[in-house]
C-alpha cells in the first residue's frame, strides 16, 4: 500500500505546467516578481556584500547569477546567496502558517533552472509545487494550542522541503527518487536556537546571513536521490512520528494529499508585504498610516501610540532604539516611527543615518503595546495579527483604527501597480536604469513565455 509520502512524491514528479489553472499561473508569477524585487533591494546591503564576497573566496564554477549583480557562482552558492538577499530586508511575501515560501522556492528555481536550462514554465510549475507541498505539510502539522505557545518549533522546521520539491522537479526526479529525496531531507533539518531575550533584542544579525543554509539539506537530498541513494520513503506517513521531530503533538498526514491537482491553496493564499518589516507588524503600520493620513497628523504632534494586539506582537516586538537593520525589522516602535515620519518603506528605513535619527528615537519611546486576547486566539487559529491602534496627540485629541487585513494580505490584495511599484523602487535603489527595469518587469509578467531562465537573470546585471 502506498503511503502519503510516496503518494505526494508521485504527484510532484508527474505534475505538469499545462495542468495549472490561469489564476494559479498569474499568482505564481506575482510571487516570483515579488521575490526578485526583494532580492534587488537586498543586494545593496552590507550583509549582501559580505555574503557574496565570502562565496567568491570559496570559488567554484560560474553556473548561476546573483540577483542584482554580475556575479556568477556555483548553483549551490547562488541559491544560498539569493535566499538571503530576498529575505534580508524582511520585505518578502508570506503564506499564512507556512512562512516565506518564495525565499526558498525562487532562489532554487533560478539556480537549478540556470544549471539545466529550464524554461519559464518549468520554473513556475516547480515554484507552485513548493507552495502546495509546504502549505499541506503545515496543515498536517497542527499542534494543540498549549504546545503551539510552549514548544512548537514553528513553520521553519519544515521549510527546507521547499528546496527539495523545486530542485527535484527541475532535475526531473521520478516518483521513487522524489520519495527518496523527501526521506533524505527530513533527517537533516535546520536548528532553531531559542533566545529568551528576543523581546529586547529581536532576531540576531547572524541568523539572516546564515539563512541560505536551510536550502542545503534539500539540494543535497535531491542530488543523492538522483544518483540512486535511498531515503526513507515513509518519512511523512501517518504514524511515522515526524511531528515529534519538530515539537508538535498532532499530525494528520491525510492533509498532505488533500485535493492535490484540483486546489492550490498554497499558491493562491500567498500574501505580500507593503512594509519592509516583520509581517506581524503590517496591520499596526496600516493603522498608523491611516490615522496619520486621514487626520493630517504630524510626527511632532504625537504624545502616545497605544497598540492592542496578540501577545506574540505585544511581548516580542517592543525593541527600542535598535542597533542594526535586522533588529529594526522586528522593532514595533521603530517601524511605527518610520510611518509617522512618512519615510518611504524599503532599504531607506535601514540606513545608518535613519537608525540613529534622534527624531525617530524620540518617537519610539511614545509607542506602547498590550495584549488583546481575541487577537492572540486568532494568531493561533489563523496566523493573523489584527490590531487596534490608538494615537493620542499633545492637544488631547485621540484617534483609533482597527485593522484586520493589512495591505498585501490575500483579503486585501496588491494590485498589479503595487507589484510594479515595489519592483521599480527596489531596482532604482540598486541603481538600475528605467529602460532595463521596464524590460525586467515585462519579462517577469511574461515568465511563462521565457524559453530559458537565463533570459531573465541577464536583465539585472547592472
Amino acid at each position: 500500500m502506498v503511503g502519503e509520502t510516496e503518494y505526494l512524491a508521485e504527484y510532484v514528479a508527474g505534475a505538469k505546467f499545462d495542468d495549472l489553472p490561469p489564476n494559479v499561473v498569474k499568482k505564481a508569477k506575482e510571487s516570483f516578481a515579488d521575490a526578485i524585487a526583494c532580492g534587488l533591494g537586498g543586494r545593496k546591503t552590507l550583509e549582501g556584500d559580505v555574503l557574496v564576497a565570502m562565496m567568491q573566496d570559496m570559488g567554484g564554477p560560474a553556473e548561476a547569477a546573483v540577483i542584482g549583480d554580475r556575479t556568477r557562482l556555483s548553483f549551490m552558492q547562488a541559491a544560498q546567496v539569493n535566499r538571503v538577499l530576498i529575505n534580508i530586508l524582511d520585505y518578502d511575501d508570506t503564506l499564512h502558517k507556512a512562512g516565506h515560501v518564495s525565499t526558498l522556492a525562487v532562489p532554487v528555481a533560478l539556480a537549478v533552472g540556470e544549471r539545466v536550462g529550464a524554461s519559464g514554465q518549468d520554473v513556475i510549475n516547480a515554484v507552485v509545487l513548493a507552495f502546495e507541498v509546504l502549505k499541506r505539510l503545515r496543515d498536517a502539522i497542527d499542534p494543540t494550542e498549549e504546545v503551539f505557545w510552549s514548544r512548537f518549533e514553528k513553520p521553519n522546521s519544515s521549510m527546507h522541503f521547499g528546496a527539495t520539491v523545486v530542485a527535484g522537479k527541475l532535475l526531473r526526479l521520478n516518483a521513487q527518487q522524489m520519495a527518496d529525496a523527501f526521506g533524505l531531507t527530513g533527517y537533516v533539518r535546520s536548528t532553531r536556537v531559542r533566545m529568551p531575550d528576543r523581546a529586547k533584542k529581536g532576531m540576531p544579525r547572524w541568523r539572516k546571513v546564515t539563512g541560505g543554509d536551510i536550502l542545503i539539506p534539500g539540494l543535497h537530498a535531491v542530488m543523492l536521490a538522483q544518483k540512486g541513494f535511498p531515503g526513507d520513503r515513509g518519512l511523512l506517513d501517518q504514524g511515522s512520528g515526524y511531528q515529534s521531530a519538530i515539537g508538535s503533538d498532532r499530525y494528520a498526514a491525510s492533509e498532505l494529499i488533500a485535493d492535490l491537482g484540483t486546489a492550490y491553496p498554497g499558491t493562491l493564499e500567498n500574501g505580500y508585504k507593503f512594509y519592509a518589516s516583520c509581517r506581524y507588524l503590517s496591520a499596526v503600520l496600516d493603522g498608523v498610516a491611516a490615522i496619520r493620513s486621514e487626520n493630517g497628523i504630524k510626527a511632532e504632534d504625537v504624545d502616545q501610540v497605544m497598540i492592542k494586539a496578540g501577545k506574540w506582537v505585544a511581548e516580542n516586538f517592543l525593541i527600542y532604539e535598535p542597533d542594526h537593520m535586522i533588529q529594526a525589522q522586528f522593532s514595533l516602535p521603530y517601524a511605527v516611527a518610520m510611518v509617522l515620519l512618512d519615510e518611504p518603506t524599503g532599504p531607506n528605513w535601514y540606513t545608518e543615518n535613519m537608525l540613529m535619527n534622534q527624531r525617530a528615537r524620540s518617537l519610539q519611546h511614545k509607542v506602547h503595546a498590550e495584549e488583546d486576547p481575541v487577537a492572540t486566539q486568532r494568531f493561533y487559529t489563523e496566523s493573523k495579527s489584527p490590531c487596534t491602534v490608538s494615537i493620542t496627540l499633545r492637544d488631547g485629541r485621540r484617534f483609533e483604527k482597527y485593522v484586520e487585513n493589512p495591505k498585501g494580505d490575500p483579503a486585501n490584495p496588491f494590485t498589479e501597480q503595487d507589484h510594479k511599484d515595489k519592483l521599480t523602487s527596489m531596482a532604482l535603489w540598486l541603481g538600475m536604469k528605467q529602460d532595463r527595469i521596464g524590460r525586467l518587469w515585462s519579462t517577469l509578467r511574461g515568465l511563462d513565455a521565457v524559453e530559458n531562465i537565463s533570459e531573465l537573470t541577464r536583465l539585472w546585471m547592472v
